[in-house]
């Protein structure tokens, strides 16, 4: 068998292989980068460094038997980022028709160009999938971002219009 016969091979046998099943936390672990402009703590996600979101992330997860989740909290304590972590694994690893919802559609605006299109430029595994916004045909706007097998709709509580949709 010569070198492109072996390296074909190889790559189909490894396309029939299913996807590893994830948790939020452990995909956030392997992919999510952090980056300055948004953070003060740059670099790879560590979930160790917020144990206290590991169990919430772990029940968004796909595989997850927990169908409601409630989370109070106090300020800056890491919910936007586990947020960010659970919509970048619905990107790459479940992708589905995602609403992600905030206070005020100004506030959806905000988070979905400062911090989703950020992440998105920062994380390889993201960026591949996440339709470029340069054609008038890509789906991709600010409040609506479209990759294979689905998308996010940024709404804002305070919008009727946009929560219809």
């Amino acid at each position: 068998m010569d070198l492109a016969e072996a390296t074909l091979t190889r790559g189909l046998s490894l396309g029939w292989q299913p996807d590893p099943i994830l948790t939020v936390s452990e995909w956030a672990d392997q992919h999510r980068v952090l980056v300055a402009e948004t953070t003060r703590e740059h670099g790879s996600w560590r979930t160790d460094r917020t144990p206290y979101l590991r169990e919430i992330m772990d029940c968004l997860s796909a595989h997850s038997p927990v169908r409601h989740v409630a989370f109070m909290k106090g300020a800056q304590i890491g919910g936007t980022e586990m947020g960010l972590n659970f919509l970048g694994y619905v990107i790459h690893n479940a992708p589905n028709p995602t609403m992600a919802v905030y206070p005020r559609i100004e506030d959806a605006e905000d988070v979905s160009k400062d911090r989703v299109s950020t992440m998105i430029a920062a994380t390889p595994e993201l960026e591949a999938r996440v339709r470029e916004n340069r054609s008038r045909d890509s789906g991709n706007t600010i409040l609506k971002k479209v990759f294979r097998g689905g998308f996010i709709k940024f709404s804002g509580a305070n919008s009727a219009a946009s929560l219809r949709s």
